[in-house]
């Protein structure tokens, strides 16, 4: 008895007393690191040597402590960490958590639980089933759809187009997907994952407001009807990375029905302006699609690493991804196990930080975050373009895109260069940081607002430290 125990197992968890204290202490620097955000650089160039200087160390052969690591993360990691919370970071469409997303994330963590299967998690299924339903009534997308959390709006985008693809029988020769010239790049590279050809892919040119030509895509249709093609799935965009351009939605949906084609809108970053008034009269039509990407770690301010995908039709989920194995005979079929509706079967519970964050901050004050950031950005829209020296491409949601004007006998690259210093000083500045991208092959600067902490007072920094820097 005495060498049993003696020999007895001890846990990787401390104390309950040094559990609490590192709980505080965790609390207390995320509650400082929140706070003291303003403060802050947003966030600074390096190298590999330059950030690996920083963090390397060799293997711990023994353990040093999770006191000693918190302190390492937030001395050493921290304060030269690109701060996608930070008001002032309109770089891209950034990840803007919540202290609520936080919480939920904290939850999911510490209770651990598994999502893949109704027997190893029915308590945490069924509230994903709940939250899943929320979000569609939120949309006035069906509220019977089926419904998945993903890892993000790439996978999210992966598993719609899976589902898509399940109508197809294994005799229908070259199947097309549609493809708006402004689409997001995951659309192309799920096509890949998937299995279909180069061939598959039609990219559809956009009109002089940067949206799905609607008179080309249906020429395009219905030449490959002719050549004998299957259209298989349009891809519209609600909301584009590049500008927040959203395709005319409602043809859209009339000429998928047309043709029976699978009509897939990746709304991953402007879905969930539909829960303001204004939003929703743009995104008219968006609740018509037979599947629809979501991503809650953007517009419903939950934590980087969560995505979303309605599908009107649960049987295409299933029809997609149902799967068997040994190991699987105990899970109960009549229920709805989430590994049937994507391609993961090992599942965290994503649901949480989603079910705190709508539960906590409710329906209604979501939709005034949402109509603040459109407000913000056209203010900064505004600001911009009372500086003679800058053209300004207005906002359709929250993307403002400016760059400097052409001088007389200036080359274009000459011109973008000077967009590309701007972008540079401001990063260097430590006070804002900004990206640029190609719009119509000229360099453009883009603005994000998304961010329930900016405020008008940073939009008015923000806008100044661009003035200060533009030449």
């Amino acid at each position: 008895m005495t060498d049993s125990l003696s020999h007895s197992r001890k846990s990787l968890d401390p104390s309950p007393d040094a559990m609490r204290a590192l709980g505080y202490e965790l609390v207390d620097q995320v509650v400082n690191e929140l706070m003291t955000q303003r403060d802050q650089s947003v966030a600074r160039r390096g190298t590999r040597d330059d950030f690996c200087s920083i963090v390397d160390e060799p293997l711990p052969e023994s353990g040093q402590g999770a006191a000693d690591s918190l302190e390492f993360f937030f001395r050493r990691i921290v304060p030269d960490m690109t701060s996608v919370n930070h008001p002032r970071f309109h770089a891209y469409i950034p990840g803007p958590s919540s202290y609520a997303g936080a919480l939920g994330a904290m939850l999911a963590a510490g209770t651990n639980p598994f999502v893949g299967t109704w027997l190893g998690g029915a308590t945490v299924s069924a509230l994903e089933l709940t939250v899943i339903r929320w979000i569609a009534e939120m949309l006035d997308y069906d509220p019977s759809a089926a419904g998945v959390f993903t890892s993000g709006g790439s996978m999210a985008n992966l598993t719609a187009l899976a589902a898509a693809r399940s109508r197809l029988s294994y005799s229908v020769d070259c199947p097309k997907i549609y493809v708006s010239a402004e689409g997001h790049a995951s659309v192309t590279r799920a096509a890949a994952v998937l299995g279909f050809s180069d061939d598959a892919i039609r990219v559809v040119a956009v009109d002089e407001s940067f949206r799905m030509n609607v008179d080309v895509l249906a020429a395009q249709i219905r030449d490959d009807i002719k050549a004998g093609y299957t259209p298989l799935c349009v891809v519209a965009n609600a909301g584009t990375t590049n500008l927040g351009v959203i395709d005319p939605l409602p043809k859209l949906v009339m000429l998928c029905r047309q043709h029976n084609i699978w009509l897939h809108i990746d709304g991953a970053y402007g879905g969930f302006a539909a829960l303001t008034s204004s939003g929703k009269s743009l995104l008219a039509g968006m609740q018509d699609a037979d599947s629809l990407t979501l991503d809650p770690h953007k517009w419903l301010y939950c934590p980087i690493g969560i995505g979303c995908v309605l599908v009107r039709d649960h049987r295409a989920l299933k029809t997609a991804f149902s799967t068997c194995g040994d190991y699987l005979k105990d899970v109960p079929t009549e229920e709805v196990n989430f590994f049937e509706y994507g391609p993961e079967l090992s599942r965290p519970a994503r649901v949480l930080p989603v079910w705190m964050v709508i539960r906590s901050a409710g329906r209604e004050q979501l939709a005034h975050q949402i109509s603040e950031d459109i407000r913000l950005a056209r203010l900064a829209a505004d600001l911009l373009a009372a500086d003679e020296r800058l053209e300004v491409i207005p906002p359709i949601l929250s993307i403002v895109g400016f760059r400097h004007r052409r001088r007389p006998d200036e080359s274009e690259e000459d011109r973008a260069a000077r967009d590309t210093q701007l972008m540079e000083q401001t990063l260097a500045s430590g006070e804002l940081m900004l990206s640029t991208t190609l719009i119509n092959g000229q360099n453009t600067l883009r603005f994000v607002v998304m961010n329930h902490r900016t405020t008008e007072a940073d939009i008015y920094h923000s806008v100044s430290r661009i003035r200060l820097y533009a030449v």
